[in-house]
C-alpha cells in the first residue's frame, strides 16, 4: 500500500478561504506545540503559542488548559476574544490566561503578525537572565540582526493584559524579544515562521551561552546573512523541516 506523503511547502500557500486559513493556523498551532514538546519545552505547562483568527482579527486561538503540548490537536484550540472570554472551541477546561495577558497586547500592537510564541528553554531563559540580546556569533543569530529587543520589566508573572503592554512596547517592530529573567518570545506572519524563528533563537542562545567569548560576525556580514536566514519564508522552511525531522510526515499525523 502506497504511503501518503505531504508536499514540502517552500513558502506559505496562497489560501483565500476563511475556513481554510483558520484550519491551517489551528493545525500549525498543534504542530508548533508538539514541536516544543519534542525539545522538552513546556513539560510543566509553561508557555504558549497564539494565532490570530483570519475572520475575527482581534481574536486569538490558543491551546486549551490541561492538554500537554505533545498531545495537542487542532480540536484542542480555543478562540479567545479581546475580553479574554472563550468564544469558540472546547471551553470546559479554560486556557492559560497568561497567554492572553502577554500575547493579546502584542497582537493588538502588531497587526502585521499572525502568531506569537513563548516558552521557557534551556538556553533562551538563561540568556534572558543576563538581560542582553543575541550577539551575532552564529548563522542562526544573524536571523535577528537588528531585529530583536530586550524587556527589562520585573513583572515575571504577567497577571493582567495591562502588564503585557510594556512587553509589546519593548518588542516594537522586532521579531525576537528577550523578557528579562523570564525567557524568549518570537512573532511571525505565520504560525510556522514564529515557531521556526523561536527554534533558531534558542540555537543562537545556546551558542552564546556555551561560547560567550566567541567571535562576533561583522555587522556587514551579519546584515547580508540576515537577508536569507531572517526572512519569513526561511522561518516557514525551518518549521517544515522541524516537523518532518522531529514529528514525521504531516500527512501521517493525527492533528
Amino acid at each position: 500500500m502506497e504511503r501518503a506523503v505531504s508536499k514540502f511547502q517552500l513558502s506559505p500557500p496562497s489560501l483565500t478561504s476563511i475556513n481554510d486559513l483558520r484550519s491551517q493556523r489551528k493545525r500549525q498551532l498543534a504542530l508548533g506545540y508538539r514541536l516544543f514538546a519534542s525539545f522538552g519545552w513546556g513539560d510543566d505547562g509553561a508557555g504558549h503559542i497564539t494565532a490570530r483568527d483570519p475572520e475575527h482579527a482581534d481574536n486569538l486561538w490558543v491551546l486549551r488548559y490541561g492538554v500537554t503540548f505533545g498531545a495537542a490537536t487542532s480540536d484542542d484550540m480555543v478562540m479567545v476574544d479581546p475580553s479574554g472570554r472563550i468564544v469558540a472551541g472546547n471551553d470546559e477546561s479554560g486556557y492559560n490566561v497568561t497567554a492572553f495577558n502577554i500575547h493579546h497586547p502584542i497582537h493588538n500592537a502588531r497587526p502585521d503578525i499572525i502568531s506569537a510564541c513563548h516558552t521557557h528553554t534551556g538556553y533562551g531563559t538563561p540568556l534572558s537572565a543576563l538581560c542582553e540580546p543575541l550577539r551575532m556569533s552564529s548563522q542562526e543569530a544573524c536571523a535577528f540582526h537588528h531585529d530583536q529587543s530586550v524587556y527589562l520589566g520585573e513583572n515575571l508573572d504577567v497577571t493582567t493584559p495591562d502588564g503585557g503592554i510594556p512587553i509589546a512596547d519593548s518588542l516594537a517592530d522586532n521579531k525576537l524579544l528577550f523578557m528579562g529573567n523570564h525567557g524568549m518570545l518570537t512573532v511571525g506572519s505565520t504560525v510556522a515562521s514564529a515557531v521556526g524563528f523561536f527554534v533558531l533563537a534558542e540555537r543562537a542562545a545556546e551558542v552564546q551561552i556555551k561560547a560567550p567569548s566567541g567571535r562576533a560576525v561583522p555587522d556587514e556580514a551579519a546584515g547580508a546573512t540576515y537577508k536569507s536566514v531572517g526572512t519569513e519564508d526561511n522561518g516557514w522552511l525551518v518549521f517544515e523541516f522541524l516537523v518532518r525531522s522531529r514529528l514525521g510526515d504531516p500527512a501521517s499525523l493525527c492533528i
